[in-house]
């Protein structure tokens, strides 16, 4: 592989490193008392690629957006996903949306195979990342909760 593929890369995934360390980081510390919201979200985190090669993205997006009764969760993660995607892939998703302001879950099965494949092989990778920093962080966050629990 060329120094200059392996460098493009690395960038890339430090950049879906960047993104999922902050994404995650703000949703703990925005719960930091509610450790059932926190291991919600860490078990959502690691389930979803399991869900998008079982059911395709287009069906786990729909479930995300619209699964509003199983907790607020799931639509932070449809939106989490949808602003790195937004960032990432905006003339991809500008091509499809273009003619009406579309939902995100909309635009992705409006795509060709092609298009759809590149899309949701980027939310795995980006979900690889996040399920990382959602274990290490969210369990930290708990054991920090329980200590501090026991000292009271």
């Amino acid at each position: 592989m060329s120094a200059e593929k392996t460098t493009t890369r690395v960038g890339i995934e430090n950049g879906r490193a960047q993104y999922a360390f902050e994404t995650v980081r703000r949703y703990v510390e925005g719960n930091i008392q509610r450790d059932n919201k926190l291991k919600e979200y860490r078990s959502y985190v690691k389930k979803l690629p399991a869900m998008i090669k079982v059911n395709g993205l287009g069906q786990t997006l729909a479930f995300l957006a619209f699964c509003f009764a199983k907790g607020d969760q799931y639509r932070v993660l449809y939106q989490q996903i949808s602003d790195w995607i937004k960032q990432k892939q905006p003339d991809l998703l500008e091509e499809y949306g273009e003619k009406r302001d579309m939902e995100f879950v909309e635009i992705v099965v409006a795509m060709n195979s092609n298009d759809y494949r590149v899309i949701s092989n980027e939310v795995l990778a980006l979900l690889d990342w996040m399920r990382r920093f959602a274990d290490g962080m969210i369990r930290d966050q708990i054991s920090k909760s329980k200590s501090n629990d026991s000292i009271l």
